[in-house]
């Protein structure tokens, strides 16, 4: 057995371990299900949220995405996210961590009590998540194939098996603590690749300069509108905040101070190994490999072209590892959307928390295996994928959550207003293709919010009572 399998293998069997490992602990208690018991400290809760956020796309995706369209389209990109993650340490951390529930649809259906919301956000989340999901598994397989010779749909089988396996016993806890291992995995991964790199060929900036001369389309700028850049800036930005899979780390958080923190060292983290995946072993890839027909596959083909075996397993060890901390959240995000925001009342009411368990478990196998099966035939440019998956969340939910955090007058009319029109908008201009790729959510955003501030002019006031348990959430 080759090295790159062993390491491969040792990393799978760790990762099921850890769920094992978890499922004593977790399956008899929702608390401990969903948040982890609500005791993750800062730092592993900086790593995990990192993990969780740096996602295959972030690191087959985006170098994908910089090498077919170039450094300043994936850059507009990725400042979208750095910037959500300070939005989320302003905007939610303190307030969501002290409303003590689980999921965001828990905070939306107590600010607008009504069962469209109870019934549409969970809907959003599982549709977008799955998209998501998919686009996952691709960066799976394809690494997999490509390094270890396996077939694809085969490597999608495994690895989906084994993320299923973990977070359906395991929960928040085995997530966080796979996170964990996955994230120092990724950084060593990138970061070591990208220091051989300049050592082979000097600075960032000769290295930058070396492209400009060989393939200076690298640099340029891609021909997309502004739209476009500007949308896919906003996406992110705004999907920070009120991301479920985000979100629900801010919930496992021991305090509010430590969810503010542990937002901003992750984006710290995060930022450093995508701008030395971007700006070092994307430009090198480029001169070695100028014709690739798929552009996703640009990481791959450098590390196959510059490492020993030894580094080739570690480095599909990391996709899986990128691969896995965002699909297991994304799974567990999806999970929590329909056996406790949907079916929560029934579970409560009927199932002993041991049963709940035991659904839990089951919808995770659901949701997990329909992505598998959508994922055996992939889209290209994944990261452009999930990007618009994720646009449909952003447009439904950015604007009623802050709103619903920080302005008294966002009643009942302007939730449901802003949730609906912000979903109907972003379809609208997506798929009628009447707007660039990515600006939906420049459309959707601004009617979500008119959307919001119609409804609290004409709508009825929202109860003192409401108004004055929101402070409470800011004060405490």
């Amino acid at each position: 057995m080759t090295p790159e399998y062993i390491l491969v293998i040792a990393y799978l069997v760790v990762c099921i371990g850890i769920g094992v490992l978890a499922s004593r602990r977790v399956l008899a208690s929702r608390d401990e299900y969903w948040v982890a018991g609500r005791r993750i400290g800062t730092f592993v809760n900086a790593m995990a949220i990192m993990a969780t956020l740096a996602s295959g796309g972030s690191i087959i995706g985006v170098m994908g995405l910089a090498y077919g369209k170039g450094i300043p389209y994936t850059l507009a990109l990725f400042a979208g996210a750095v910037l959500g993650f300070p939005l989320a340490s302003i905007l939610v951390a303190k307030p969501l961590r002290n409303f003590g529930k689980f999921t965001i649809t828990d905070f939306l259906a107590y600010r607008f009590p009504h069962p469209l919301v109870r019934y549409l956000v969970p809907g959003i989340i599982v549709v977008s998540f799955t998209v998501y999901i998919i686009a996952q598994m691709k960066a799976a397989g394809i690494t997999a194939e490509f390094l270890l010779g396996i077939p694809y749909k085969h490597a999608v089988t495994i690895s989906t098996l084994v993320f299923i396996l973990y977070v359906s016993i395991g929960g928040m806890l085995a997530i966080t603590w796979t996170d964990v291992v996955q994230g120092i995995l990724m950084l060593f991964v990138v970061l070591g690749a990208a220091f051989v790199m300049m050592a082979r060929m000097g600075s960032p900036f000769a290295i930058m300069e070396m492209t400009a001369t060989q393939v200076p389309q690298l640099g340029q700028v891609a021909h997309q509108p502004l739209a476009s850049y500007l949308g896919s800036f906003v996406i992110w930005a705004a999907a920070i905040p009120v991301i479920p899979h985000i979100v629900m780390r801010v919930f496992t958080a021991k305090d509010a101070h430590g969810a503010r923190i542990s937002l901003n060292v992750a984006m710290i983290i995060y930022s450093i190994m995508i701008l030395a995946a971007v700006l070092t072993i994307v430009p090198v890839g480029k001169i070695h490999f100028p014709e690739l027909k798929d552009a996703d596959e640009i990481f791959l083909r450098v590390m196959q072209n510059e490492f020993p075996p030894v580094i080739r397993g570690l480095a599909v060890a990391a996709v899986l590892a990128a691969v896995m901390s965002t699909t297991d959240a994304l799974l567990l995000a999806c999970s929590s959307a329909i056996s406790h925001d949907v079916l929560g009342n029934f579970v409560e009411k009927k199932l002993s928390e041991k049963a709940g368990g035991y659904l839990n478990i089951g919808i995770a196998w659901l949701v997990g295996l329909i992505a598998m099966y959508f994922a055996y035939s992939p889209p290209k440019l994944i990261t452009m994928f999930y990007s618009a998956a994720i646009g449909l969340l952003s447009a439904a939910l950015f604007v009623p959550v802050i709103a619903g955090l920080w302005w008294k007058k966002a009643n009942l009319a302007g939730g449901i207003g802003s949730i609906l029109v912000g979903f109907v908008v972003y379809l609208f201009f997506q798929f009628s293709q009447l707007a660039p790729p990515l600006s939906a959510i420049l459309f959707a955003l601004p009617a979500s919010a008119l959307a919001m501030i119609f409804g609290g002019k004409f709508g009825k006031p929202v109860e003192s009572g409401m108004v004055d348990a929101i402070d409470k959430l800011h004060r405490a």
